[in-house]
Formats: structure tokens, C-alpha cells, sequence
């Protein structure tokens, strides 16, 4: 009588056990979630504020007095100072004088008139569509399935595309060619060039051990009015590390109406 309630207290205690140990699990599977949420969470909010700071800069550079008001860029960072040391990001002689002008090395601004001298060949001509756009700041870690915003626009002809969202929507049907640079710096990142919801070209790059490495992708397709195109991370697949930007090289995402 005695063996049998032992074994019976003994199964009762591995009972309890197995269920105290299956609740650790669970509860670390639920924190692990509420953790990868919490990231998620910090990287669409700091999204977001880029966002609305771009938009807010539209707006005061839009509805300022050109003498009286100037607005901080949040595109261009201390140290890359185009006025202190050789441009790095544009080698035309005209996009490199027209960046300099516009820049004031004392401030570090760029005021609503000279802003608004610079996008003068966004106005499509003879049917030209062209576009090309750069990722000043890093992507930090960034998540599966985020869409690329290349917040930089520094050549819009059409309009098409638009660097708040990061997408470039097409005003005219046809046969167009788009080019994204991706830089990695001691991580690895898989990113898809989008049309609408279909995945059309996809790079990978790995540059682990503090190496540094870009890597470009290029798509040559027909589209119809409307559609849109934009980068993402891998829908499924997050990489790690930052998607790297400085003044030695840029993410960037380009692309023109080929016929």
C-alpha cells in the first residue's frame, strides 16, 4: 500500500512538472513574440517620423517666405558636407554644382527657393520618364516584407515617383528598365524589386566579419499606367545587420521609360 501511494505522489509531481515546464515555454515562446513585436513596433514608428518629418519639410518649404525661413535637411548629415570635400554622389558637373549652391556649409539648410530650383527638370518632356533616388541614413535591422523609401529624390522627370512612400507609380505604359543598389555592411539582406504585388528581380548579398559590400539588381519590363514598382526586404526573410549608407556609397533606386 505504501509503494503504490508513492508511485502515485511521484506521478502526480511529474504531472506537475511536465505542466510547470510546458508553461516556461510557452511563456518565452509569448515574450520572444512581445519582443520581435516590440522591435517591429520601433521600426514603423522611426518609419513613420521620417516620413512625417519629409512631409512637414514639403509643407514649410512649400509655404515659407524664400527670405525669411529655411528648413533643416534631414537628408544631409554633418559630416558629408558637400561644400567641405569632393562630392562622392555626383560626379555631373551640373548636378554637382546645383547640390552645392543649394547647400549652405554655416547651416547646413536648404531654403524653400533654392529647394524649389532644384526639382526643374521633374517636368516631363516629350514624354521622358526618368527617376533616380538614395538612401541618406541607414536601414537599422529592418524587417521582412518593408518597403525601401530612398527619401533623396534627386532626379524626377514625369513624377512618378514619390519618396515619401518609396514607391514609383507609372504615368505612361511601356517598356521601362529599374536599377537598385543595395550596400551591407557586417550583415545579409535579400531584397525584391516589386511590380504591384509580383516579385520581378531579387538580389543577395552577405558581408559578414566586418567586410562591406554593394550589390545591384536591374529589371527590364513592360508595365501599364498606374502599376507600381518599389524595393522591399524578402517578404519572408528579414536578413540581419543594417543596409548600410555614407558618403562611400548609397543605397539607391532608379529607373526610365526605355520605349
Amino acid at each position: 500500500m505504501l509503494v503504490q501511494k508513492l508511485d502515485n505522489v511521484v506521478q502526480k509531481q511529474n504531472a506537475r512538472i511536465y505542466n510547470l515546464e510546458t508553461t516556461v515555454t510557452i511563456q518565452k515562446t509569448q515574450i520572444q513574440d512581445l519582443m520581435t513585436d516590440k522591435k517591429l513596433n520601433i521600426e514603423y514608428r522611426r518609419k513613420l517620423e521620417r516620413r512625417l518629418k519629409s512631409i512637414e519639410n514639403n509643407i514649410v518649404w512649400k509655404y515659407s517666405d524664400p527670405e525669411e525661413n529655411s528648413v533643416k535637411s534631414s537628408y544631409i548629415s554633418q559630416h558629408e558636407n558637400v561644400d567641405k570635400q569632393e562630392n562622392t554622389d555626383y560626379k555631373n558637373g551640373i548636378i554637382d554644382a546645383s547640390v552645392k549652391e543649394m547647400v549652405n556649409p554655416k547651416s547646413n539648410v536648404i531654403s524653400r527657393k533654392e529647394r524649389l530650383l532644384f526639382p526643374t527638370d521633374n517636368i516631363a518632356s516629350d514624354g521622358l520618364v526618368a527617376f533616380y533616388s538614395f538612401k541618406p541614413h541607414h536601414e537599422i535591422n529592418p524587417s521582412a516584407h518593408l518597403t525601401l523609401i530612398y527619401d533623396v529624390s534627386v532626379t524626377n522627370v514625369g513624377s512618378g515617383y514619390n519618396h515619401v512612400t518609396g514607391i514609383f507609380t507609372a504615368q505612361t505604359s511601356g517598356v521601362y528598365v529599374f536599377i537598385w543598389v543595395t550596400r551591407v555592411a557586417s550583415g545579409e539582406h535579400t531584397t525584391q524589386l516589386m511590380i504591384n504585388n509580383a516579385v520581378y528581380g531579387v538580389t543577395f548579398l552577405r558581408a559578414k566579419d566586418g567586410d562591406d559590400g554593394s550589390v545591384s539588381g536591374n529589371v527590364v519590363a513592360k508595365i501599364t499606367k498606374g502599376d507600381s514598382v518599389f524595393v522591399r526586404v524578402h517578404s519572408t526573410y528579414p536578413g540581419d545587420g543594417y543596409i548600410y549608407s555614407s558618403e562611400a556609397g548609397r543605397p539607391s533606386f532608379s529607373g526610365w521609360l526605355l520605349h
